[in-house]
């Protein structure tokens, strides 16, 4: 391998996905423009599908040309061979730059190599095309992001599950969004007119929460993440359509991420394993506790 091929690499291996550039591939999972331009480009769409197309159906074929069909990949995988080029171009700046040195190497020889190294690097990325994905440096909070995830899928997998609609509020409460009206229905039996506002308050926060998703992932299926800006798009979010594809994908990442750790590849984990998993083993402990003092007070 060339010195130069062999720095590259060394570089590549060095930059990481953020939990937004992660969250990116997830909104484009879900988004109903980026599902038809998959299905446009592997099998084709018929008349009824092709009536609902957007005006702007073309930059969503472009995005899809170059991000390819993710929901046949691991997220890991995806970035190693399109994500960390397509999303890292417009962060360049931030990009961590690994640099062997020879310390056996006299200091001018190896400023001498080293400004050699930068001049190529700096070569390298004026060379390359421009991206047509834009990772906007807004204020977002992930958390946020996952939130409006987590009520997606969830609604798809209940849905499809029980085969009929589920409340709004009822999802709220379900995904545990932080209201104060989630508190109060936690552990609702009865519909009543008392609790009658907490529904309709809840309800129409988790409407709102469902609508944003939608732009973000119809944003990102036009290469701009996270945001919010309304779309010309008239699609709707087919929520079991989207907890489908969404559970096949999620079975091809963990039966890839278990043969990575199988052959000793180390692995960053996920936001879900990171961030989601152990607040919820917390949170049943919690629950436990609860329980356990309550059975005691009434003895």
């Amino acid at each position: 391998m060339k010195n130069a091929d062999r720095l590259r690499r060394l570089i590549a291996n060095t930059r990481h996905a953020t939990d937004k550039e992660e969250a990116f591939f997830d909104f484009l999972l879900i988004s109903p423009s980026y599902q038809l331009a998959r299905k446009r480009r592997l099998v084709g769409l018929s008349d009824d599908e092709q009536s609902l197309l957007p005006s702007d159906f073309n930059r969503v074929l472009e995005i899809y040309d170059v991000c390819g069909d993710i929901f046949g990949m691991d997220f890991e995988d995806w970035w190693d061979e399109r994500g960390r080029d397509l999303l890292r171009s417009s962060e360049s700046n931030e990009d961590l730059i690994a640099y062997p040195v020879d310390l056996k190497q006299p200091a001018d020889v190896l400023i001498k190599a080293f400004s050699a190294f930068i001049r190529q690097v700096q070569a390298d990325r004026k060379s390359q095309e421009t991206s047509p994905i834009t990772i906007l440096p807004n204020k977002t909070r992930i958390e946020a992001l996952h939130t409006r995830l987590a009520l997606v899928n969830d609604k798809g997998r209940l849905e499809w599950k029980a085969g009929k609609k589920i409340e709004n509020w009822r999802l709220g409460v379900q995904v545990g969004i932080k209201s104060k009206w989630t508190a109060e229905l936690k552990d609702l039996k009865k519909r009543t007119y008392e609790n009658l506002e907490a529904r309709t308050s809840l309800g129409v926060l988790v409407s709102k929460h469902l609508k944003e998703a939608l732009y973000l992932a119809e944003n990102a299926a036009r290469g701009v993440f996270p945001s919010l800006a309304p779309t010309t798009s008239d699609l709707s979010l087919n929520f079991e359509q989207t907890w489908l594809l969404g559970k096949d994908q999620l079975k091809l990442s963990r039966a890839r991420r278990r043969q990575k750790a199988n052959d000793g590849i180390a692995m960053r984990k996920t936001y879900y394993e990171r961030k989601v998993k152990p607040m919820l083993k917390r949170q049943k402990v919690i629950e436990a506790l609860v329980q356990a003092r309550l059975l005691l007070q009434s003895l």
